[in-house]
This record gives C-alpha cells, structure tokens and sequence, in this order.
C-alpha cells in the first residue's frame, strides 16, 4: 500500500471538491455563522446570570432568555443546513471519484485484470470509496467547523482570563498531539482491514460464479476452509483496532477530566476571592464544556479519517498503476479493407501492471530487424520477465481483402494473435501493421473502430437489447447513437427479425445478466450483429460457431458472408470445417509458424500439413 499522509488526503479531498465551490463557499459561510452564535449563546447565559444577580426585572431577564432561545434556535437550524450541504458536496465528490477509478481500472491491461478479481475490484472501487464518503461529506462540517470552534474558544478565554486560556490551550494541544502520535498505527491496521474485505470479496465472488462445479463436486467444504481463515484475519485486524478506538477515546476522556478540574479550581479559587462573578464562572465552566464538544467530534472524525487514509492509500496505489499500452498516435487508419502484417513478432505474458514511474515500451522501438531470430527451441525457452515466450519470431502478411483461417492445437497462439491486433497487450519484439501503419501509432479508439471480434463466449449485460448491441453508444458524445433502422437492418439480416417481434418491448426489452434465457445460437448472433454496426475493416472469428446447432450455423453462412465481403478477416477455429472459406491457411505450433499459404495451394499440395489434416480428418490435433 502506499505510504499516506494527512497532506495527501486533504490533496485528494481537494481535488474533488474543487468543481463545488460555489457550495463550498456557502457551506463555508454557513459554518462561520454557526461557529459564531455557538460562541454567543454562553455570553447571553452569563448575561443572564450577572443581571439575576444584580436584581434585574423579569422585563429584561424575559428578553435576554428570548435572545438565547433565538440565538440556540438559529445555531440548530444553521448545524442541520450545513449538514445538509456538507453531505451533498461529499457524496457528489465522492461519486466522481467512483467514475474516474472505475476509469482508470478499465483501462489497466489485461494482465492487471488476470491478477485482480472482479469481487475484489468491486471492493476498490466502492468499498474504498464508500469509506472515504463520510470523510468527504463530514470532514469540512466537523474538523474544520469544530476547528474554528476550537480557536473562537480558546481567543475568549484569553480574553476574560489568561489562565482559562492557558488551561483550554494545553487541553486542546494535549489532546491532538496524542491523535496525531496514534494516527499512524491506526491507519496500518485499518488499511490491513480494507485488503482482508477485497481478498474475502474477491474469493466469494471466485467461489459464486463456480456454484454450479463446487456443488456437483462436493467442494463446499473447501470453500468454506478458504473463507474462515480470511473472516478470521479480518476479526482479528477489527480488534486491534476497536482497541486503539477505546484507548483514543479513554486518554480522550481523561484529558478533559483533568482539565474540568483545573478550570473549576481556578474559578472557585477566584470566585471565593470574589475576583469573578456567577456569570463569569459560569462562562469559564460553559467554554470548558463546549471545547470538550468540538475536540470530541474532531477525535471521532480523525477516527474515521484514519479509517479513510488506509482507503486513500490503497486508491492512490490503484490510481499510480499505468497500463503498459501506451497511446501516442501519430496517424489515422485508412477507412479501406486492411492488409495485415505481424514482422518477427515476439510476445510473453506478463501479468504484472506497471507503476506510475516504470517504462513502457515505446511505439518507436526498436526495429524488427535487430531482433536476433529465434530459430532454435532453447533460444526462446525463456524472456527476460522469466515467463517462457507465447509467440516466436512471428512473420506473415495478410492482403486486404483476403480470409485467414488460423489452426493449431490449443496454447498455440491463435488467441494471443487477436489480443496483439486489439493490442490488449503490445508485442515484446518486432511489429504489426495495418496498411503498414504501425499499431502503436494509432489510438487505441480509432485502432478498435477498425477492428471487430466476435468470440464463442459472448459478454451479455444487464441492459436492453439496442444497449447490448451498440454497446451503450449514445451516452457520450464521443460515441453518438446508431439509428435503429439501422440496428433493425442489421437483426434482419442475421435472421433475428421474428425472434425481435418475440420480444415484449423490442429493442427496449432488458436482458438476463449474462444472457440469461438466450440459447448459445441467439448470443451467437447478437455478437455478429455487434460487428455489422461497427461496420469493421477487420473482422476477427474466433471459433464464432463452434456452439451452434447445425441449423443456426447454417443460418449464420449467409451473414457472415456478407460480413466478409470487402473487408479482411482472420478466422481463428478448432475444426477444419471453419476455415472452409478461408483464402489462405495459418498453422501455429507452440507459438511459430507451421505452415502458411493459400488455401487451395495446400490443400493441393499432398506434403503439406493442412492436405494431411485434410485427408486424415483428424481434428483432434487441432485441440
């Protein structure tokens, strides 16, 4: 985690409260307005004291007790005004924080996603912050407000008396020296806290997903041993620190006894000495009183802001963590078919992210040909990073327009080579083109407009049904919303136009989370039809029909084809039956290249391995 101070919390509030000053600047005026009749309200008792006292009528006693109903009234009504305000400022700041780290998650690479799950994400995202949330809506109101009390006290005590002053001075010094000398364990502990909840999140949301495999196979109690362990750690963490919350409260209490009894000491003494009146000793006693309330509210908003610093360290540790795929575009794809080109691409999985100050690499690398080959085995057995390499020294060229089908046993490769065209990751050596535009020269936006997948595990939300197949486009201006005659277009044309009519609202019915109540050839279909509306240059089907009844394949023919036409694709398969409309053949093997020409040249060719696999059926070496 890292290290937080309270300069990087007060950094972080600001920030986020920046864009509400105008409710800041009124929240502030509320504040000082209430400071200042808290500070009043005691004046007027001992004014009413004094003027008993001295024999006042019941006229002028009844307005001074008028005054102070008055002055107590508006107090309460100002408090719960800056209450109000003070939690829409922190909860409109704090929602703003959930969307820039929801942001900033989403663009990590996949490697940081494989390493992190989606429970423990989650707790990040909104455990973190929902901890920060009442420090955001309170810690202007109680620490600031309660602080200003603080000094409008003790600056009267000096006035009416150096020695109450000096009293309050020591009590209010004692007291946050002692939170400032506790802070730094607690925060520790607290932080220990937030990383056991994201663990425990993160292996029952594991644990749920796998329900239906733990139950047929009788692994509940499995699950059960991995989740006490951490539910204890948690408890364990919990004590120490409701522990150091009953000490800090303790020494809190103990401070404000001894500084009671000093200040009644000193009042009696000169009360008897006939030095003070009633109403001075009452103001003396009321002060010492009402600074034991402001510092009490600080002691408890310091407790939850240590609770909150253990969270800001764990999202500044999360914020500091850059993708390793880095933009710097420098030029714009072309809106024609595109030509495909991997030039000695090296590739190894490393799935640790990045920090704030390491490097990446960089789009002007160097270039392909000082890459020494890799022609032998024990040359690539390992890279630097100690992972051994998915892709070697990978060299081929795919003209525009043309269909590449891919084969090779699984852990070839085949699925890496999508993820480097997307550039999920970027290559470790060499290069891969577009119309020879380098990858890592063009934005990451305009590159994925260009470029369309369809996958047999198909994501499906929560949403509707025009919202699943645009993929949400409309909620921004960076990606206005496709017309729905288009998006009906594009249903017809895969044959889902009657299953559409089934539907009780159309395109506004909401889907199943994960596609719940859609058979796998309906998912099928509604990912191709992702890929008619983006309208593609390169189209990418990675076992898109490997789940379908022969029937929905056969529906399928057709709207791929014209999917196809005028467009390059690369069609990554299991089967030798996918690939029968493919130009031109790929086989990996162990992440090289097998074997790589025209289709019908191979098959042709009786010592090629794609005519064996052809004539033998034997599909299985493809798995």
């Amino acid at each position: 985690m890292t290290d937080v101070t309270f300069s990087h919390s007060l950094s972080l509030l600001w920030r986020y409260l920046r864009p509400r000053r105008g409710r800041l600047a009124l929240l502030g005026g509320v504040i000082l307005a209430g400071i200042g009749l808290q500070l009043l309200a005691p004046q007027v008792i001992r004014r009413f004291l004094d003027m008993a006292q001295a024999g006042a009528g019941s006229r002028a006693l009844t307005h001074t007790a008028v005054l102070f109903f008055i002055t107590v009234l508006a107090q309460k009504t100002l408090s719960l005004l800056g209450t109000y305000l003070g939690e829409d400022v922190g909860w409109q700041a704090t929602n703003r924080l959930r969307v820039d780290l929801a942001r900033h998650v989403l663009r990590l690479d996949m490697g940081f996603h494989k390493l992190h799950t989606p429970g423990e994400l989650i707790e990040r995202i909104d455990g973190d912050v929902g901890t920060l949330a009442e420090s955001f809506s309170q810690l202007i109101v109680q620490v600031l407000g309660n602080g200003l009390l603080v000094l409008g006290i003790l600056a009267l005590q000096f006035r009416e008396d150096w020695r109450f002053g000096l009293i309050g001075l020591a009590y209010a010094g004692a007291t946050l020296l002692f939170l400032r000398a506790i802070q730094q364990p607690t925060v520790a502990i607290w932080s220990r806290v937030r990383q056991g909840y994201a663990e425990l999140y993160g292996l029952l949301e594991e644990r749920f997903n796998g329900t239906e495999d733990i139950r047929a196979n009788g692994g509940e109690a499995y699950v059960l041993a991995r989740t006490y362990p951490l539910m204890a750690g948690i408890n364990a963490q919990r004590v120490k620190g409701s522990l150091f919350t009953g000490f800090t409260f303790s020494t809190s209490y103990l401070l404000f006894t001894l500084t009671w009894i000093a200040t009644l000491g000193v009042a009696a003494t000169r009360f008897l000495r006939a030095e003070l009146s009633i109403g001075a000793v009452f103001l003396a006693v009321a002060y010492i009183a009402l600074l034991e309330s402001p510092l009490k509210y600080i002691r408890r908003q310091v407790e939850t802001l240590q609770r909150a610093m253990a969270s800001i360290g764990r999202i500044a540790a999360l914020f500091q963590l850059q993708p390793r795929v880095r933009e710097q575009p420098t030029a714009v794809l072309p809106r024609t078919a595109a030509a495909v080109a991997f030039s000695r691409v090296t590739f190894t999985y490393d799935d640790q992210p990045a920090s704030a100050t390491a490097g990446s690499p960089s789009p002007a690398e160097q270039p392909p040909g000082e890459q020494p080959p890799l022609s032998r085995p024990q040359a690539a057995t390992l890279s630097t990073n100690g992972h051994a390499p998915v892709l070697h020294n990978l060299s081929f060229t795919l003209p525009a327009g043309r269909v590449l089908g891919i084969l090779g046993r699984t852990g070839s490769g085949k699925t890496t080579l999508t993820r480097l065209l997307f550039r999920l990751y970027d290559v470790d050596a060499g290069a891969i083109t577009l119309d020879g535009i380098d990858l890592r020269a063009v934005a990451l936006a305009d590159l994925r407009r260009h470029v369309g997948m369809v996958t047999q595990d198909v994501q499906l939300f929560a949403a509707t049904v025009r919202d699943n197949l645009t993929l949400f486009r409309g909620y921004d201006a960076d990606r206005p919303p496709i017309p729905d005659a288009d998006i009906l277009a594009a249903l017809d044309t895969l044959g889902l136009a009657d299953w559409l009519r089934t539907l009780p609202d159309g395109l506004d019915t909401r889907l199943a989370p994960g596609g719940q109540g859609l058979s796998a050839g309906e998912a099928q279909l509604l990912a191709l039809a992702r890929v008619f509306l983006r309208d593609p240059r390169l189209v990418i089907l990675d076992e898109a029909s490997s789940r379908l009844d022969p029937a929905t394949e056969r529906r399928l023919e057709q709207a791929i084809d014209r999917l196809l036409h005028g467009r390059t694709a690369i069609v990554i398969a299991h089967r030798l039956g996918t690939v029968q409309r493919a130009d031109d053949i790929l086989i990996l093997e162990n992440g090289r290249l097998a074997e790589h020409g025209p289709r019908a040249a191979l098959a042709a060719d009786p010592h090629s391995r794609f005519a064996q696999l052809l004539r033998t059926g034997l599909e299985e070496v493809l798995t």
